[in-house]
């Protein structure tokens, strides 16, 4: 996959996490928002997805069923 920013070639792999993938940010109001990308009851949750190493931007495929 060409990287949509610099247009160099990607590299396919996976982001690891303990349990839990939450993305937090704040909403126009000001107000803390917290969303959970991706959960794994026994531990070991894993998002695909493809990294750039020249501009180092991350593309994540996030399962539809968590958001």
């Amino acid at each position: 996959m060409k990287c949509p920013f610099c247009q160099e070639e990607m590299s396919q792999g996976h982001l690891e996490s303990g349990r839990y993938f939450t993305w937090k940010a704040k909403d126009e109001r000001g107000k803390k928002r917290e969303y959970l990308l991706m959960k794994s009851y026994m531990g070991g949750a894993k998002l695909s997805g493809e990294i750039c190493p020249y501009c180092r931007k991350l593309i994540l495929d996030i399962p539809e069923s968590q958001i």
